[in-house]
């Protein structure tokens, strides 16, 4: 079996957040593989803990990637700032001559693909296009180490995340696909306020998630508990009809969110500084700046640094994308004269200290996370669609005694997809076409 069926296999996923089915990715052949250790993210320490715990996995991961595509060089793409995992890194490649290092600022977003290529190689993607199509891949760490993994006939039953905020004992939690967050939150001691929230993912593009019970993905890449009244938790939850009256109220014609924009800085036709004008006051815009809205990455710099009144672009930037994605409209976005502004981008770096103290959440930041708890449940929901794609499909039934690591779900025939494992030995108690139950 070669090493692409192999991930196939074994479910694995890009495990930085949007779930798009790794063995997909490496069809494609590249010239350079670069493993995203940045974790722009603020309050996260997954990558980090993995960088530092099993960066040998890592670099196995990496070195599979480029046989797999062809590529002649491996970037592992770090923060200068985390001096004791650079220098770890350093002593694991010293005797490898296609894998080097770069070391980047701690600025947001980082760890932003299009952002990170242009950072490491000096490529600019086009607007529209994957960093495929100037020859570079880009997979993060803990993908790279799932992919390690398959190799071993191991599926990804596990997802390494960082539960932190208004718990008791912050910390890396290596949990169990289909845990629930109640659980994993109870194994780290449990919460220090009574009304709280969850903000699954990081805290500038991760969602609110009130509903405990919910189970553990495998792209979930962080928990955040905060106080139900917390800024972070208030913006976040803001109905879409008050982001609107708010930006028809308040916005002063600035351009902010355009000149901080990373997508515009690379120069892509993205302006939301023009859709808010047409959102605001109706005024006669050519479709293509309404439609390119589909070029926004969703970074929430414009709502939580560029704007000086609070609004969020990002938002208004969903709500199109949904609306036209609902009537089955997907623009044409691909550019053939597009300008070049990286010169602005290199000094418009916005640090990551200024980001935290804008969400005020500096007070959970945690210096360093050495260790980390694993999750032993009981009783796991393993959800079908757990990836960009169709769900899949289920291969077991209710009353089934299966073993950790068995297939519980199919990749449909000629779709985009993964498959999901078992993530405990148990009996299936549950099964439809959104979810199968164990219980151990």
């Amino acid at each position: 079996m070669d090493l692409i069926e192999t991930i196939k296999q074994m479910g694995v996923v890009g495990a930085g957040g949007a779930g798009f089915p790794t063995h997909v990715k490496l069809e494609n052949q590249v010239e350079i593989v670069i493993a995203n250790g940045t974790e722009c993210e603020p309050l996260l320490f997954n990558d980090k803990y993995i960088l530092n715990k099993h960066g040998d996995d890592v670099i196995q991961g990496l070195k599979l990637v480029l046989q797999a595509t062809g590529a002649k060089k491996g970037i592992i793409a770090l923060k200068k700032k985390q001096v004791q995992i650079v220098e770890r890194i350093k002593s694991i490649i010293s005797d490898q001559d296609n894998i080097t290092l770069a070391l980047l600022d701690d600025f947001y977003p980082a760890g932003d693909e299009l952002i990170l290529v242009y950072m490491v190689t000096g490529r600019v993607v086009p607007q529209g296009q994957l960093p495929t199509s100037v020859g570079c891949l880009v997979s993060n760490v803990e993908t790279l180490r799932n992919i390690y993994f398959a190799t071993l006939g191991k599926p990804v039953i596990k997802r390494t995340l960082t539960c932190i905020g208004e718990v008791r004992e912050p910390t890396v939690v290596i949990a169990r696909i289909g845990t629930s967050i109640g659980e994993v939150i109870s194994e780290c001691g449990g919460v220090l306020v009574e009304d709280l929230v969850v903000i699954v993912g990081g805290p500038m593009m991760g969602y609110v998630e009130k509903d405990l019970n919910s189970p553990i993905t495998k792209t979930m890449t962080g928990l955040i508990i905060l106080p139900q009244d917390h800024y972070l938790v208030r913006r976040k939850s803001m109905p879409m009809s008050w982001v609107v009256k708010q930006s028809k109220a308040a916005c002063c014609q600035c351009t902010y969110c355009t000149e901080l924009c990373p997508r515009y800085l690379l120069g892509h036709e993205l302006y939301p500084h023009k859709i808010m004008r047409n959102i605001n006051f109706g005024l006669d815009v050519p479709p293509e700046v309404i439609e390119n809205a589909f070029l926004c990455s969703e970074c929430g710099l414009c709502e939580v640094f560029a704007c000086p009144m609070d609004l969020s672009p990002r938002m208004i930037n969903h709500a199109i994308k949904t609306s036209l994605t609902e009537a089955n409209y997907r623009p044409q976005l691909t550019l053939k004269n597009q300008q070049n502004r990286v010169n602005d981008l290199i000094n418009r770096k916005i640090p990551v200290s200024r980001i935290k103290e804008r969400l005020h959440i500096s007070r959970y930041d945690q210096k360093e996370i050495k260790s980390a708890i694993e999750t032993i449940p009981k009783r796991v929901e393993i959800l079908l669609k757990q990836h960009i794609g169709d769900n899949s499909i289920p291969v077991v039934r209710e009353g089934d005694l299966i073993e950790e690591g068995a297939l519980v779900g199919e990749i449909p025939s000629g779709s985009l997809g993964a498959r999901v494992h078992a993530s405990i030995s148990g009996r299936v108690t549950l099964v439809n076409n959104e979810r199968v139950i164990i219980k151990g």
